[in-house]
């Protein structure tokens, strides 16, 4: 079965679908892994072959060659090889060489002096001839065993065709020594068509080619297994972090909710309060506050989930400078209660293209930030304005509080609060609404090195146009000197009538 088609097979079986278009891991590593194996078992079974076939042939001619010498050694014939004709030598040597040319298989038999003469061969005709371009006689003559293998015919293989043409044959060059085995005396040259040991070595290769296929078959199949069962491990895996980051997500966006409208409940409560020590006609506008600070949560929450569902802002031109003022108003009596002074530059300025709701929520982040940071009082200005170059827009919060740690100064990390009651949202959730109105949030020191200063630069919508600002004064809200709440000092406001 072709393995295109058989990685679908295993995907199925496993539980898992192959990606389409992508990246397919069990398939490519199928594809590898077994080129891989292929390569690896040929290659081995290669060597072990040629290693299995010259170990033989190898084996096979030293046995022949302690044989020859042995028979030197107990007739002593050193003599021939440097007088063919002394009669003590010749006689035994001729004799022998007689009968190993009859030996099974052997199908010539030569004799070389050292100078590489034929002193005797069982073809006459080859007596006296010398064969200058004998390579593996002139290695021989060096002291060196030399054996090749093949089929006849071969040049030197004078006469043999007829008789044994298409068969495989070994020809060895076995060296002789002198009594004392420092000078090579001779050479003989045999000449076989050992068709048992050939047939001792096919079956050996046949073994190893057997066994290097099982072991790649087992191998790949090990292989194939371990990785399928990794995939399903991985698809497992991956199914419980996709089950773990929706739960986070639905973590996320609780606390989200939760963090948002904690400060408009504030007011709402504080709005309450006052409500129930007022007059009837005065206790009318706490319920307007209430009023306006029910419709600000429900904008948040609605705002907030269609962020979760990954749903585009309603993105317009707006003035951020009633946004500023809305939120000095809603968190008025908050910073009153700490004794925060709260103030705010908000002139004409270019409109921004920004989501109303989620601006205004990413700056009412920072105020409360800013307020909870001065449990003991302070100062907390807010103010709004222009570039030189008229592109941007700054919205900036200050605050004279202790400053933010590290990780807060960064930009925030998620769920990372040094208030105790803090959900870790505040910064990360300002920072998002900022950059998806395509604006840039800054976080650092106040004025002199003393509290936060908080910066949101967003750029100038397209085709707006606003008064050049120069030196515009500062409007402090009502009541906001001397620690009292924006408002206070408003006739018509809870907070004044309160006090």
């Amino acid at each position: 079965m072709p393995i295109a088609r058989l990685i679908p097979g295993l995907s199925r079986l496993s539980g898992t679908e192959t990606p389409r278009g992508g990246f397919d891991m069990l398939r490519w590593f199928a594809v590898l892994s077994l080129a891989c194996v292929v390569i690896s078992g040929v290659g081995t079974a290669t060597f072990l072959t040629r290693f299995l076939t010259e170990h033989m042939l190898h084996r096979d001619a030293e046995v022949a060659k302690d044989f020859i010498a042995s028979i030197i050694r107990a007739e002593r014939t050193w003599a021939y090889f440097s007088d063919p004709n002394a009669a003590d030598a010749r006689a035994p040597m001729e004799s022998f060489f007689n009968h190993v040319s009859q030996m099974p298989g052997v199908v010539r038999a030569n004799v070389f002096d050292a100078r590489g003469v034929v002193l005797w061969s069982s073809t006459p005709d080859m007596i006296g001839r010398r064969f200058a371009d004998n390579e593996d006689l002139g290695k021989a003559l060096a002291g060196h065993i030399e054996i090749e293998s093949g089929v006849v015919p071969k040049s030197e293989h004078v006469g043999l065709e007829a008789e044994s043409g298409g068969r495989r044959f070994t020809e060895t060059y076995i060296p002789l020594w002198d009594e004392t085995r420092r000078n090579v005396i001779g050479v003989v040259e045999i000449y076989r068509l050992p068709d048992a040991l050939f047939r001792a070595i096919d079956e050996g290769v046949r073994l190893v080619w057997i066994s290097a296929g099982l072991s790649a078959v087992l191998l790949y199949g090990a292989l194939l297994w371990i990785a399928v069962q990794a995939r399903c491990a991985m698809a497992r895996q991956q199914a419980r972090i996709v089950e773990s980051e929706a739960l986070a997500a639905v973590g996320a966006v609780a606390s989200a909710v939760a963090h948002g409208i904690r400060n408009p409940l504030a007011s709402i409560r504080s709005s309450a309060e006052l409500a129930m020590v007022e007059e009837p006609d005065a206790a009318r506008d706490c319920m307007l506050d209430i009023q306006r600070e029910a419709d600000r949560v429900d904008r948040w929450v609605r705002d907030l989930l269609l962020q979760a569902k990954g749903e585009a802002m309603a993105m317009s031109a707006i003035d951020p400078g009633p946004l500023l003022e809305e939120a000095a108003r809603a968190f008025g009596p908050a910073a009153q209660r700490q004794g925060v002074a709260l103030s705010v530059d908000a002139p004409v300025l270019p409109a921004v293209r920004a989501d109303a709701g989620a601006l205004g929520q990413a700056i009412d982040n920072l105020v409360a930030n800013a307020i909870e940071a001065m449990p003991e009082g302070g100062t907390l200005h807010l103010a709004a304005s222009v570039a030189h170059d008229g592109r941007t827009v700054a919205v900036s919060v200050a605050d004279t509080g202790p400053g933010l740690p590290a990780p807060a100064a960064e930009g925030g990390r998620l769920f990372f609060s040094t208030k105790p009651r803090g959900t870790g949202l505040g910064l990360v959730l300002t920072r998002r609404i900022v950059e998806h109105s395509g604006g840039v949030l800054s976080l650092g020191r106040g004025p002199g090195g003393i509290g936060t200063l908080a910066v949101i630069r967003l750029p100038v919508a397209p085709g707006a146009r606003g008064r050049e600002l120069t030196g515009a004064p500062e409007r402090e809200l009502p009541g906001a000197r001397n620690g009292e709440a924006p408002g206070a000092g408003d006739p018509k406001s809870p907070q004044a009538r309160a006090a």
